[in-house]
Formats: C-alpha cells, structure tokens, sequence
C-alpha cells in the first residue's frame, strides 16, 4: 500500500513530464552536480550514464526487469529517504547511509544473497544455500521468512574469517532455539596440508561451505 501510495503521488506531482530538453539551465545544473556527486550510489559503481539519459529515465518509469537474486528488501522492507540518500549518505540531513541502514536493519552491507542455489527440495521442504557479506542476515530477515511463509525455517552460517558459527530453528515466525560457537580446526602436521573445519560436529556438512 505505502508503494502505490508513493507511485501515486509521484504520477500526481507532474514530475514525469518535466524531461530533460525542458528543464531551465540553473535546475539542469543543480540536478548535474547532485548526480555527480552521487552516481555510484545511484546507478552503480561502473556506471557512465549521461546525466540526461538517467533524468529522462526516470521520468519514463521504467521498471528494471528483475530484482537482485534473494533480494532481502523484498523480505523486509527499506525506506525511500535511505534508499535515495545512498549507499554512501551524505545528500539528506538527518537520515542515515543506506551503508548503516543496511548493517542495523539487514545485518549485511549489502542485504542480498549471493550464488543463491536450491541445493535440494521435496514435497514438503526446500533446501537453499547462499552467501552475504561477511555476516549472516539479521534474525529479524529469517524470522519475517518464517512468518510470511508459515513455515519451519532452519537458518545454517558460518565465517571462517571471524571463526564463527551458528544455527537457529524458527516456527512461524518465532525464534524457538539457537546454538552459535567458534569453528574447530585441524592441526596439518604437513606443510603442505591446509587446516580444515573439523567442528563443532552440529555444523560440519550443514552448510555449504565455510564462507571467506
């Protein structure tokens, strides 16, 4: 509703039909400036769209054709004032970086699983396996899972970087049990020999790997 709602009163305010060939020399200017300043943010890193070509996009409307893969936003959602103010912050006063809205809300910098892969399923459970950055998503991301889904969800992680672990069991939404601990290692007596994740046992062949 708070989507349609936005989408309304953006086709109310006109502002699509303000396209760039129109728009008077000191607004250009000041749309060139902000956009400069926050095209990483806004149209990703590598990005090297002409200022007009984005305005004019934006006031077409066009909806990307597909979201990031596990896109965690679609589980909980963000805030247009954080969306808009960037990954890096610094155009809005008072609102946070989507960099720390991110970490608080998400509890990754970037709140999408990577190399997502049903790694099995049946008829009455799947089994999915992905990466984020550094940090497992926050209890808050698997627990709206659960409730949306009405569901048993078991959410698996490890780090090998930070030497953590864990595993949390919900139902319906609700937290019911959790275990956490610090991977164990073996001791190569081979130089040659890499240390390898030997526990605890809970965890070994639970997850897909051991991050990085």
């Amino acid at each position: 509703q708070n989507c349609l709602m936005l989408h309304e009163l953006w086709l109310q305010s006109g502002t699509e039909q303000r396209r760039w060939e129109g728009l008077p020399d000191d607004v250009r200017d000041t749309i060139t400036a902000l956009f400069t300043a926050k095209r990483g943010d806004w149209c990703g890193f590598w990005s090297n769209e002409d200022v007009s070509v984005w305005w004019n996009r934006l006031c077409d409307n066009v909806l990307p054709e597909k979201t990031m893969p596990f896109d965690l936003l679609t589980v909980l959602p963000t805030r247009l004032d954080v969306e808009v103010n960037g990954f890096n912050g610094g155009v809005l006063n008072g609102v946070p970086s989507a960099y720390h809205w991110y970490t608080e809300r998400y509890g990754v910098k970037w709140p999408v699983g990577y190399e997502v892969n049903i790694s099995s399923q049946g008829d009455n459970f799947i089994q999915v396996d992905f990466d984020t950055p550094w940090c497992q998503p926050e209890s808050d991301v698997i627990a709206e899972l659960s409730r949306r889904f009405s569901c048993t969800l078991e959410h698996w992680y490890a780090e090998q970087g930070c030497d953590f672990c864990g595993w949390q069991l919900y139902e319906r939404g609700e937290l019911v049990d959790v275990l956490w601990g610090e991977l164990e290692w073996s001791s190569p007596t081979d130089d040659d020999e890499l240390p390898e994740v030997t526990g605890p046992a809970w965890i070994v062949d639970n997850v897909a790997h051991y991050g990085g």
